[in-house]
């Protein structure tokens, strides 16, 4: 995961990502402008742009801190 050069999609967490969203009741068409959702997504992409960064992978940082940006910015949408 720390060598991607892109933004982490992980399939095992992404499955646990759909599982939290399921038990929050977004089923299915979940509700990607939910402000908790985005602070959620935007503090695991800014943990992965750090360790990516620290490995020394700065295209895969740029990718993880932007998603971190747009999923952030659904906290005041």
């Amino acid at each position: 995961m720390l060598n991607e050069k892109g933004v982490s999609d992980q399939k095992q967490l992404r499955a646990v990502s759909d599982k939290l969203d399921n038990a929050m009741g977004w089923k299915d068409g979940y509700k990607e402008t939910s402000g908790t959702r985005g602070f959620i997504h935007g503090a695991y992409h800014t943990g992965v742009g750090v360790a990516k960064f620290v490995v020394g992978n700065t295209q895969g940082a740029k990718a993880e801190l932007n998603q971190a940006g747009k999923q952030f910015s659904k906290m005041i949408d």
